[in-house]
């Protein structure tokens, strides 16, 4: 059998490509892929959702090959051998593919709205209503401390940072990168450490109800890497840059980072984002299946809202309940 496959060699090209991706395939529009890879730690589910999309190019491109290795033998009397070892030929061509479509789209892709959060929730600062919040100045001093900050460092861009994220929310910090830069490709020894240098990005926001505040701060910073606390922008809801501020994909270019495999010393608080997006997803399934949810105050995810204008005025799904006040 060795001797035969050697010899079939001869009628296949030394190289073959099974797939094609034009430059303008990316991943841009498909964060929620990116999204699903860095909670894995894996290209896994982008790998099954680019062989779904390119599999009748791949069929297309396999039978050319099979049918140029076919012509080729039959010119030389071989059509027979050729239906006798056509499993070994197929076998022989994939082993041969240089093509990967994977590599391709990331290639092609831009940088992601990326956001770490440190785990902290600042309380809402409102003027004349204290009960409803924590004072500023504690709020200033949680986040120095998060910050590895002494009083008098930046009190300026704290204080302008609390003072107008009114609402309140958890402090994070936003940079760019290539998704697949933020897998470490090993389950078992992800990545121990994450820095933050450069004009960081430091920003309190509420994805939930939809508020938030950012600052540029000049830092060099490194925190414990939690995969749990690291997430891609556009996959919460709801999204700082999009949602909230509609900004441009370089908004936050001036946060650099990198991580590293060397454990260090602190903590970082679990964010509570991966149980909210955990609840979005069941909100999310429940309207695909034909229903909606008390509670889901995302109005996309109700088919019958009215509103009422008797006391409290404001819109109310007619199926769950769930009521939004003006």
């Amino acid at each position: 059998m060795n001797e035969m496959l050697q010899s079939l060699e001869q009628y296949l090209p030394e190289y073959t490509d099974l797939f094609y991706v034009d430059y303008r395939e990316d991943l841009d529009e498909h964060e929620d892929i990116q999204e699903k890879c860095i909670r894995s730690n894996s290209l896994e589910s982008l790998y099954e959702k680019t062989y779904e999309w390119y599999q009748e190019q791949e069929i297309e491109n396999l039978q050319e090959y099979m049918e140029q290795v076919r012509k080729e033998m039959k010119s030389c009397g071989l059509q027979d051998v050729f239906h006798e070892c056509e499993d070994n030929i197929r076998d022989l061509i994939y082993e041969r593919n240089q093509s990967d479509p994977v590599k391709d789209l990331i290639r092609n892709s831009s940088v992601t709205n990326m956001f770490y959060s440190l785990g902290i929730e600042i309380d809402g600062y409102h003027t004349g209503c204290p009960e409803r919040g924590e004072s500023v100045a504690m709020a200033c001093y949680r986040i120095r401390r998060a910050l590895r900050l002494k009083k008098g460092e930046f009190d300026e861009l704290i204080e302008e940072l609390v003072e107008n994220a009114t609402g309140g929310g958890e402090l994070r910090i936003y940079f760019n990168a290539m998704f697949d830069s933020l897998l470490s490709r090993d389950r078992e020894h992800d990545f121990k450490s994450i820095r933050f240098y450069g004009n960081v990005i430091v920003a309190i926001t509420d994805s939930r109800e939809g508020s938030g505040y950012h600052v540029k701060i000049p830092l060099d910073l490194t925190f414990p890497f939690k995969r749990d606390n690291l997430f891609v922008d556009s996959q919460v809801h709801y999204s700082y840059a999009n949602e909230i501020c509609g900004m441009s994909n370089d908004w936050c270019d001036s946060t650099r980072w990198e991580t590293g495999f060397f454990p260090i010393n602190g903590k970082v608080h679990k964010s509570r984002m991966a149980e909210h997006q955990k609840q979005e997803a069941e909100y999310e399934m429940t309207f695909r299946n034909g229903q909606c949810t008390f509670g889901d105050m995302n109005y996309k995810r109700h088919r019958n809202v009215r509103y009422s204008n008797s006391y409290p005025a404001g819109c109310r799904c007619t199926d769950c309940g769930t009521f939004w006040i003006d």
